[in-house]
């Protein structure tokens, strides 16, 4: 039986690209993706907590700004993240402390989410990070076009992707890996 995978889509809609992930998802959605749950949380937050018994691995796809160029594709195993650590990992903290840290004053981010989890005793499944780079976050801003093919990439590959993600020896785990547009190597293209 296949590890149960959660695909989770995060981001502003009504700002340009920060919508990235919530377009990622819906884009899966539309293709009719199967062998994973699709879902779209906006915000983030707590509300995982209930979604967490039900995956074994979480794909979570938000918008990142860690001074690479728009478009660039970011993978993260949380954990690698946490104990980053050799140069592919170089830009993994400043990645998470904006996809996955406080979201709000009024919520709390995915590694937050993970504490609360832990400390309730509950189920935490692995978790690895799609971070979209973007470029334009102003408020009705269209997605620009370095966003727009990176999602289409992510969309048109995510079978390749998805058998990754799932497999716990993949080297997807190993280390925070980043794809830059130009670059070829993301799985799926």
């Amino acid at each position: 039986m296949s590890p149960r995978l959660l695909v989770v889509g995060c981001g502003n809609i009504l700002a340009g690209d920060d919508g990235a992930g919530v377009e990622v998802v819906e884009r899966l959605v539309e293709a009719g993706v199967e062998g994973c749950q699709l879902c779209l949380m906006p915000s983030g937050g707590v509300d995982l907590l209930e979604m967490f018994p039900a995956a074994d691995v979480v794909l979570f796809v938000d918008a990142v700004t860690s001074g690479a160029p728009a478009g660039t594709l970011h993978l993260v195993p949380l954990g690698a993240a946490a104990d980053s650590s050799g140069d592919e990992d170089i830009t993994a903290p400043v990645i998470v402390r904006r996809a996955v840290g406080s979201l709000s004053s009024h919520g709390l981010g995915l590694l937050e989410t993970f504490e609360l989890a832990r400390a309730l005793g509950r189920h935490v499944p692995r978790v690895i990070l799609l971070g979209v780079e973007i470029g334009e976050v102003t408020p009705g801003a269209p997605r620009s076009p370095a966003v727009e093919h990176a999602l289409s990439t992510i969309v048109q590959g995510f079978s390749r992707l998805q058998a990754l993600v799932v497999d716990p020896n993949s080297s997807l785990w190993r280390s925070a890996r980043q794809f830059p547009p130009e670059d070829d190597s993301f799985p799926g293209r």
